[in-house]
């Protein structure tokens, strides 16, 4: 049976990509005995034009969706399908829309077998605790409190600009592939999946596979 290879890009800030990403691994720890799957994370940012040190997060939304009312509706939004996914989202304590650039950074220097963990980590920071992701210090603190590195090592290598090559070639390589938003799928780069995926959806699929 073809193992599966699936390219995932995402950010760090997205609230749906919490939600296809906890989508998708749902999935493969289900998946048969037979059937193997590797995930390769590509970065993607959303808002790639955000000063460092990040920006009013209402301010920003409110602007992107048109007016307050807009606003309010789409955290409860972001609430009410995190649910289907088991996941919360405290958007109320969310204060910046972050530079993900940093983030990104992280992801890719940690060892494999930590990836997932510390994109979990990351998002729950961010979503349930509103901690500003793209601050360098807290991301050390999340990547350094399960094993990446230690917080000084980590945040040297960081601020050197360690990972950033790969963090560029996953925007270039998303560029390639027309994508507009995220989370995009990529199955054995053939088959696409735009935007957010059901875990029905991600078994459909896998079964043809």
């Amino acid at each position: 049976m073809k193992e599966l290879v699936i390219d995932v890009y995402m950010d760090t800030s997205c609230p749906w990509c919490r939600m296809g990403t906890t989508s998708l691994l749902t999935v493969l720890k289900q998946l048969p005995a037979d059937k193997k799957a590797t995930v390769r994370w590509n970065a993607f940012q959303i808002n790639p034009g955000i000063r460092t040190e990040g920006e009013d997060y209402r301010q920003v939304m409110i602007g992107r969706l048109g007016g307050v009312p807009q606003f309010e509706a789409r955290k409860k939004q972001y609430n009410e399908n995190g649910k289907h996914f088991g996941l919360k989202y405290n958007m109320d304590l969310v204060k910046y829309t972050p530079n993900t650039t940093l983030s990104h950074q992280l992801i890719s220097m940690a060892p494999e077998h930590l990836k997932v963990q510390l994109i979990e980590k990351i998002y729950t920071a961010y979503f349930e605790e509103g901690v500003n992701i793209g601050d360098v210090d807290e991301l050390v603190k999340i990547g350094s409190s399960i094993g990446v590195g230690d917080a000084a090592n980590l945040k040297e290598r960081l601020t050197q600009g360690e990972g950033l090559e790969k963090v560029e070639l996953g925007q270039r390589n998303a560029q390639k592939l027309g994508v507009r938003g995220v989370p995009f799928f990529v199955i054995n780069e053939e088959i696409s999946l735009s935007g957010l995926q059901s875990p029905a959806d991600f078994v459909k699929l896998f079964e043809q596979m």
